[in-house]
C-alpha cells in the first residue's frame, strides 16, 4: 500500500478482487441450494449443489490464506472474529 489512504495496489489489489469474486461465487452457490436443493444438479452438471458449494468454499479459503500470507490480515484476527461469531450464533440461532 503506497497511497496516503492506504489504497491497495499491485498484488494486494489483485488478491482482494479475487477474494471478492470468490465471496460472490459462494453466495451464488448458496442461492442455488436454497432454490433447487442441496443434492440437485444443474443441466450438464455432474456434481451436486453441495459439492459445488464445497469447491467454492475451498476457493474462498485459499484466497483467505493468500491474504494472510501477504499480511493483509492475520490468522489470529480471523480466529478471534470466528470465536465472536460462534458466541453470537449460540445466542441468537433459532435452530440449534
Amino acid at each position: 500500500m503506497q497511497d496516503a489512504n492506504n489504497l491497495p495496489d499491485g498484488l494486494e489489489r489483485e488478491l482482494l478482487i479475487v477474494l471478492m469474486e470468490e465471496c460472490a461465487e459462494v453466495q451464488q452457490q448458496v442461492s442455488k441450494i436454497l432454490r433447487f436443493g442441496v443434492n440437485a444438479t444443474g443441466p450438464d452438471q455432474e456434481k451436486t449443489n453441495a459439492e459445488l458449494l464445497a469447491a467454492e468454499v475451498g476457493d474462498l479459503s485459499h484466497m483467505i490464506q493468500r491474504c494472510i500470507e501477504i499480511g493483509l490480515f492475520s490468522a489470529e484476527d480471523i480466529e478471534k472474529a470466528a470465536e465472536a461469531k460462534r458466541a453470537k450464533l449460540k445466542r441468537y440461532l433459532r435452530h440449534k
